[in-house]
């Protein structure tokens, strides 16, 4: 890229490549990122979706094809009853390079020219924005009472003919305007959307009247900042730039709600008395909670279920007593198993046991040997009869000793039930942050029935004497600690909720953790090659600046140093570096009047000539009043080298610059403005390149003191030159209003050496044209070509006087083409 060429796609892609690059700390995934931010928010936005962490950077995006934008020169500007100008006046200029001087007093009606072109192409006027209502208000012209119009001619490059036009019907106001745009050969369009020029004329506005140029460096520092890095020619990066901020942000505004309620979660759950907030907030004072512990607390599942007052208050709920006649069947039945078990007297049936024990010891001895005397008595036999009587006793004893066995068991299993009961009653253990009005009733009567009974008798007097009581005091503490830990609960709840839900979010935050990590990344990494680029490009913009400062500067001891980008965000600002005899100074501090404006210039021209403008024009409406003459001569070079390939129009009521142009000899056309009586506007010609040429030749021409050998050398490269300007604006005109791309006519210009091949060109813009019929129509052609051909390698060989008129005849008939 050369100094002169503005950056492109290509160029700004290939040199964020560059430095992404060489940044090491760069991932593969981020670099995705950056490409794709790049390219557009939808490229952006499925890239982000996209897992790349197995994937591999995609090719780079080939850089667009850069084209030169459409150029357009303004052709004529016709005002009718708006501003200065009553009747209709038009200005007619000449659409191709080149310098046009618009000189006119204060009050003639050439600035009214400026802002009828201002207000076409943009809708508003500068000079009418920062002034009072008054100024837009009284924008009618006071003696023409007929409806208002303006009809701004233009050449436009590959279509030809523009014509763009605002309309006042009578009485409307100033935004009730009709605003239409009509092309060669094609209907009227409303509004002058169709000239995609809005964006353009922000960015390289060709319009600077002297109100704005004083307010350039006014307007704020953000101001002038968005102006000058509007047109760095880095938009594209810029805008990736702000797609990742945008899409950093939006990834990160999740992350700042989880966090910012994870703070409030913590304040909520410290004010707790719920022991369960002491277990999340434990669990959210970590760096990197544990999501599920906290789920787990907050859902309230078994393994992460409190096992203190909390659970000892839930077991309250529960706290359970036998059933009443269950109860009452224990006690009956204890009683009737005691009173039975003690009407069998203990001894009898102990002897009724020992006897039919020797009894059964008798019966197996005499089975075992017969007849045989009484071991006991020794008197009796223990023979068959006595052996009937016994085993008849026997049984009788037996049937006594099954009877008491029996009522024993009775006994030990209605105590056993008994007993069972009342272990079935649980403690009601006290739970000290919860005090409860019911717990000591309920425990003194815990403590009766289940203190150990005397006897059975006492037994079954307590389970019927304090089961009712025993009953009512459970039931009043189950009542109250459920109501209790009802409103617990009602009160954790929410909370819990509100964790669960945050758990939900963490997650989701945590999903996106890599895609957040990668796009901060490339948010920073961009940022700095914005940063980079925007020096770079500042860089070259300073460069130009500084050129034209130069030129600017005359008899000035103030040097203009950087302009540098500083600052982000509202504190954005150009930091406008100056050196006063070579020390270091700020640039607004330290200038003059006519020094400030002439830095304005130097700021504007960049803006206003980049090679991404449509604009083929620069129109400048008195910018040179607080200018030095030094300057104003330095300011004519500069506008000098912007008509090589600008049509530059500068308007002006200060005699020093036409005074500059002709004594710089500079190739300019001169129009005079006038204004009579009741705004009338009259645009005459002053004078441009071949008329001057021609009077300089007419001066040589009757200067006696000139030599007559130098008359004829020097006189036919005065009239050549002459004939070769004027052709070169009939045919620059021509092809350019044809719709000719300007780059193209200028090459076919240069590539026509010879003054005939011009003059070809300018009568049927072909270059190899035959001029023999033509010549021969007129009697001052031959001569007039004969002098500006052999003339000017061999002398003249003619009356100078008369040769120079035949030339101007040429000349005059080619202005009429």
């Amino acid at each position: 890229m050369t100094d002169h060429d503005a950056p492109d796609d290509g160029y700004v892609i290939g040199a964020v490549l560059e430095l992404a690059d060489a940044d090491d700390t760069l991932t593969d995934e981020s670099t995705v990122l950056v490409l794709a931010a790049l390219e557009s928010d939808d490229e952006l936005a499925a890239a982000v979706r996209t897992d790349r962490s197995e994937g591999s950077v995609p090719r780079p995006p080939a850089p667009p094809e850069s084209a030169p934008p459409v150029g357009a020169f303004v052709t004529s500007i016709r005002v009718e009853g708006f501003r200065g100008i009553g009747p209709a006046a038009e200005l007619t200029l000449h659409p191709s390079p080149g310098l046009t001087v618009v000189a006119g007093r204060n009050g003639s009606g050439k600035s009214s020219f400026s802002e009828a072109l201002e207000l076409a192409l943009t809708g508003n006027s500068y000079r009418w924005s920062k002034r009072t209502a008054v100024w837009s208000e009284h924008w009618r012209n006071l003696h023409h009472s007929a409806s208002a119009s303006i009809l701004v001619g233009l050449a436009e490059e590959g279509t030809g003919t523009t014509t763009v036009g605002v309309d006042w019907a009578d009485g409307a106001g100033l935004g009730d305007r009709q605003v239409w745009v009509q092309r060669s050969g094609g209907r009227r369009e409303s509004g002058a959307t169709s000239l995609g020029w809005s964006r353009p004329l922000e960015l390289y506005r060709p319009i600077l009247s002297y109100e704005e140029l004083g307010g350039i460096l006014q307007e704020g520092p953000s101001r002038l900042f968005d102006a000058l890095d509007a047109i760095l020619g880095i938009e594209q990066a810029t805008d990736a730039l702000q797609r990742l901020a945008a899409i950093a942000k939006e990834l990160d505004a999740p992350a700042k709600a989880v966090k910012a309620e994870r703070t409030e979660l913590k304040k909520l759950l410290a004010a707790s008395t719920d022991e369960r907030a002491a277990q999340a907030h434990d669990l959210l004072r970590r760096h990197r909670p544990d999501l599920a512990a906290v789920e787990a607390v907050a859902t309230g599942r078994q393994a992460a279920q409190p096992s203190g007052d909390l659970a000892r208050l839930r077991g309250l709920t529960r706290l359970m007593v036998p059933a009443h006649d269950d109860v009452s069947a224990a006690a009956r039945e204890l009683r009737a198993a005691a009173a039975e078990f003690k009407a069998l007297a203990a001894d009898a049936a102990e002897l009724a046991a020992r006897r039919a024990a020797v009894l059964r010891q008798a019966l197996e001895l005499h089975r075992d040997h017969g007849e045989v005397p009484c071991p006991v008595c020794g008197g009796g036999t223990l023979n068959a009869a006595w052996q009937e009587d016994a085993e008849a006793a026997l049984a009788g004893a037996s049937a006594d000793a099954e009877g008491y066995s029996k009522a024993y068991q009775r006994l030990d299993l209605a105590r056993d039930r008994a007993r069972m009961l009342v272990r079935a009653v649980g403690e009601p253990i006290a739970v000290e942050r919860f005090a409860l009005q019911a717990q000591a009733p309920a425990l003194a009567a815990w403590t009766v029935w289940s203190r150990p009974a005397a006897d059975d008798d006492e037994l079954a007097a307590r389970l019927d004497a304090e089961y009712d009581g025993l009953a009512v005091a459970y039931a009043r503490l189950r009542d109250e600690a459920a109501k209790v830990l009802s409103e617990h609960e009602d009160a954790w709840t929410p909370v819990a909720l509100r964790l669960a839900t945050w758990v939900e979010q963490a997650r989701s935050v945590q999903a996106d953790d890599p895609a957040r990590e990668h796009v901060d990344a490339a948010h920073r990494f961009m940022k700095a090659a914005v940063d980079e680029l925007r020096t770079r490009e500042f860089d070259r913009l300073t460069d130009r600046a500084r050129d034209i400062w130069a030129a600017l500067r005359q008899n000035s001891n103030v040097d203009l140093g950087a302009i540098r980008p500083r600052g982000q965000g509202n504190r954005r600002h150009i930091e406008l570096v100056a050196e006063v005899d070579g020390e270091d100074a700020g640039a607004l501090g330290v200038m003059s009047q006519g020094e400030l404006h002439a830095l304005a210039l130097a700021l504007f021209i960049p803006r206003a000539t980049m090679p991404g403008s449509p604009f083929r024009f620069i129109v400048l409406d008195d910018p040179i009043q607080a200018m030095d003459p030094a300057k104003v001569d330095g300011f004519v070079r500069v506008l000098t080298e912007l008509a090589a390939d600008r049509q530059v129009v500068v308007l002006s009521h200060d005699d020093r610059l036409t005074s500059a142009v002709r004594q710089l000899g500079v190739d300019a056309r001169i129009l005079e403005v006038s204004r009579t009586g009741r705004s009338a506007v009259d645009v005459r010609p002053g004078s441009d390149p071949a008329q001057r040429h021609l009077e300089d030749a007419f001066a040589i021409a009757w200067d006696p003191q000139v030599p007559a050998d130098i008359k004829l050398r020097v006189l036919p490269g005065l009239c050549r030159a002459a004939v070769e300007a004027a052709a070169r604006d009939v045919y620059f005109a021509g092809r350019i209003q044809a719709g000719a791309p300007r780059t193209e006519v200028e090459q076919v210009w240069q590539d026509a050496r010879r003054t005939r091949q011009r003059l070809g060109l300018a009568l049927s813009g072909d270059a190899e044209m035959n001029l023999s019929s033509w010549r021969a129509r007129k009697p001052w052609r031959r001569p007039a070509l004969d002098v500006v051909g052999s003339g000017a390698h061999d002398g003249l060989r003619s009356d100078p006087i008369g040769a120079i008129r035949d030339v101007q005849r040429l000349v005059q008939e080619l202005r009429r083409r």
